[in-house]
């Protein structure tokens, strides 16, 4: 089910994202899927080999097979992906060094370990070596945790600062869409990733803790790919807001005699949509404005107006 929800969410990335976005994003996205696409195999392999070609072979049931490290393997990959994704756009909205180096050391904790108990499940490959990769399993599934929380707690005190120094209500609304969406992605693998753990320790003789571990890779793509596609969802929020996705800082231009609008990036502009979290540049001062809070054009819509020039995006 989260596979096809996955699908669903790369047509629409497909669709709306594809031409517009940079190519290290859409390298990322299809690299993801693909992973995906192979984990999942693994999966669906794994259970039809224990629970209907070999039920009741208690020598094949004894063992641990391909299907086991590949789908470790598969699911740290995607982590440690999303995880840079995701870390990289705070630091685009942030460009606290310090702090991004602490996230990045959690992820590579994180990769490391989840590659450990992959070669290790290939090098022992029977049950009663099961306890063999707790440490490893302890790292990998530890880290990714904090890493999670982490990015998220950053993503959400990094948003909130925008938010309170801004003076207009269509930008506070719109950020606190985006710190919402950054609570609810960040919850989801952190939790994915505890219960994994806590059930893994304790019955580590047994295969409880897979109705997690082979969901936790779908979660992370689907973080990423619904941070991506909420520039869709957001494109009614902030009526003239314009974005070239994923692309750098943030200008004030005119148009007309009263209308301001917020155009992001030096390219091409595309009305009436926003970029993600990953798009919003903003300074140490936040997003603030000399003006009115809203305003209308010459022809009497209501629009968003845009900072002033101390306040890049």
């Amino acid at each position: 089910m989260m596979y096809t929800l996955e699908v669903i969410q790369l047509v629409s990335y497909i669709k709306y994202f594809w031409k517009k976005d940079r190519l290290p994003i859409r390298i990322l996205v299809i690299l993801c899927f693909l992973i995906d696409t192979l984990c999942t195999i693994a999966i669906f392999s794994w259970v039809l080999m224990y629970s209907v070609v070999h039920w009741g072979d208690q020598a094949y049931l004894a063992m641990q097979y391909w299907q086991t490290p590949a789908y470790v393997f598969c699911t740290t990959a995607v982590g440690f992906l999303v995880q840079s994704f995701l870390i990289s756009r705070y630091f685009i909205l942030s460009s606290q060094r310090i702090t991004t180096i602490i996230l990045g050391v959690f992820t590579l904790a994180a990769f490391a370990g989840g590659i450990s108990v992959a070669v290790i499940l290939i090098f022992f490959a029977t049950y009663e070596d099961r306890a063999k990769p707790i440490i490893a399993c302890l790292v990998w599934l530890v880290s990714t945790s904090i890493a999670d929380l982490l990015i998220m707690l950053s993503l959400v005190y990094t948003l909130s600062r925008a938010a309170s120094g801004s003076t207009i209500r269509s930008t506070k609304a719109l950020i606190r869409s985006l710190i919402l969406v950054s609570i609810q992605s960040g919850t989801v693998t952190t939790v994915l990733a505890l219960l994994v753990l806590a059930i893994y320790l304790a019955k580590p003789m047994t295969n409880d803790s897979a109705y997690f571990s082979f969901c936790l890779g779908r979660a992370y793509t689907l973080t990423m790919l619904f941070n991506l596609n909420l520039r869709k969802n957001l494109q009614n929020k902030c009526h003239g807001c314009g974005m070239n996705t994923l692309r750098g800082t943030v200008s004030t231009a005119a148009r007309g005699q009263f209308n301001k609008s917020l155009q992001v990036g030096v390219g091409p502009v595309e009305h009436h949509r926003l970029g993600n979290i990953g798009q919003l540049k903003l300074d140490k001062g936040g997003l603030v404005s000399t003006e009115d809070s809203e305003g209308t054009d010459s022809k009497g819509t209501r629009v968003c107006e845009a900072p002033n020039a101390s306040g890049t995006v």
